[in-house]
């Protein structure tokens, strides 16, 4: 309609080509650009569709089948979602889609390839995008996400363009590796799927426990010479693992690509003395994540041409993303400052270390000479400067923080043992670090 009234329009000027150069240079075009550019953004919204075509594919599912739309391979999240029988929420700021069904939930956007499932993040094959208002994910997005949720497993007939499931999961096997490094001993079991786990402290160990899902598990018993665990055990559905020293410490926490749950073990906190040895908490649900914003006080990091600058900007942002990252994921978020203050770098990281994070995020807005400067970059723990252009950065990021600091005594340092020691500490998270 548009369209056609868009040609009637111009047509009805078109009276003598003398006629119609007047009218289009003078008054005729202009009350037409709001029209056309409605043409242009009415096809853009409609063209994706158009190419994909209006096809459906069949969820089979407890014996009812379900018609999904497809845009090319790619599934409808919410149509795929309703046939499993989950809740679907949109947010319509964002486009942002939440899942829920039976204690699950599973959060997916435009643009993103890791999907948060409860407490842990899944990676798909390609990212979400939208067509026409609506979110598309690849079908790996049913295969590791939904179905595992709901208990389903089958295949694709792309002949018939049918998923034919059945309930029941597939079982998951189970590698372990155990390394000790001081003060800790970490466990990491090795999943062939992603799978919810359950994890349970008591005072003589440590639980894993893998709810409605049958495991291969790679033994029965094995015993460890190891400072801080006697054996590992599994039976049924669970992994039971053996302090040597009563109420020890013990923490577990989800990793993916490959999917692992790590287990940290520590030595018992010592009892002071007259005072009982209290029970040992149980283990926490969820992961510590510490927001650094940038600069702050009298530093005020970088500042735009009007007058805007970073130490408000990065707050704000720490600030949204706190109240944010709780409603994806189970986590605890702590800012190192939430407020305009100066914090040291020695006192940030200190925050992440006393709340023992398992996730260290510092935000800034670098500015730029070029006007034109687009996009974000990522930093992340490294043994040396990937170039040199990052190596000023953070020569210049923290020598503003540095100044003022007291330098330690020379008799108190070893700088070759420092770095050693350093080198020890932090090389086991550099992978972790490159993955995130």
């Amino acid at each position: 309609m548009l369209i056609l009234e868009v040609l009637q329009s111009l047509s009805a000027r078109a009276k003598t080509p003398r006629q119609k150069a007047a009218d289009l240079a003078g008054a005729a075009v202009f009350p037409l650009l709001p029209r056309i550019a409605a043409v242009f953004s009415l096809l853009a919204a409609l063209l994706p569709a158009a190419l994909a075509g209006a096809e459906t594919a069949t969820i089979l599912w407890k014996g009812q089948p379900h018609a999904v739309t497809v845009a090319g391979t790619d599934f409808h999240v919410a149509e795929s979602a309703r046939a499993l029988g989950f809740e679907v929420s949109t947010d319509a700021a964002s486009g942002v889609v939440t899942l829920t069904a039976a204690g699950h939930q599973v959060v997916i956007g435009a643009g993103t390839t890791q999907v948060p499932v409860d407490q842990r993040i899944q990676s798909i094959s390609r990212p979400a995008h939208t067509v026409s208002g609506a979110l598309y994910a690849p079908p790996d997005f049913l295969e590791k996400v939904l179905f595992p949720l709901v208990g389903a497993t089958g295949a694709y007939d792309a002949a018939r363009k049918t998923w034919v499931l059945s309930e029941g999961t597939a079982p998951v096997t189970l590698d372990v590796a155990v390394v000790h490094v001081e003060p800790t001993t970490q466990i990491v079991i090795r999943q062939s799927a992603a799978a919810r786990f359950v994890p349970t402290v008591s005072e003589t160990g440590f639980q894993v426990a893998w709810p409605n899902i049958r495991i291969v598990p790679p033994f029965t018993e094995r015993r460890y010479d190891d400072p801080l665990i006697a054996a590992i055990r599994f039976a049924g559905n669970t992994a039971s693992i053996e302090f040597k020293e009563k109420g020890s410490t013990a923490r577990a926490y989800p990793l993916a690509s490959p999917d692992r749950v790590v287990i940290e073990i520590g030595r018992p906190a010592p009892a002071r003395a007259g005072t009982p040895l209290a029970a040992p908490e149980a283990a926490p649900p969820a992961l510590t994540i510490v927001i650094d914003p940038g600069h702050g006080g009298n530093e005020t990091g970088a500042v735009g041409p009007g007058g805007l600058q970073e130490k408000d900007v990065t707050l704000q942002i720490a600030r949204r993303l706190a109240a944010t990252l709780p409603r994806t994921m189970s986590c605890r978020v702590l800012l190192t400052r939430d407020s305009d203050s100066a914090i040291s770098l020695d006192d940030r990281t200190a925050v992440a270390n006393r709340e023992k994070a398992d996730l260290f995020l510092s935000i800034h807005a670098n500015s730029s000479r070029t006007a034109g400067a687009r996009g974000s970059e990522t930093y992340y723990l490294s043994l040396e400067a990937s170039d040199k252009l990052s190596q000023e950065i953070a020569s210049r990021e923290n020598q503003a923080a540095a100044e003022g600091a007291a330098p330690a005594p020379a008799s108190a340092r070893n700088p070759d043992l420092d770095f050693i020691l350093w080198d020890l500490a932090q090389t086991a998270h550099l992978k972790e670090s490159s993955e995130l």
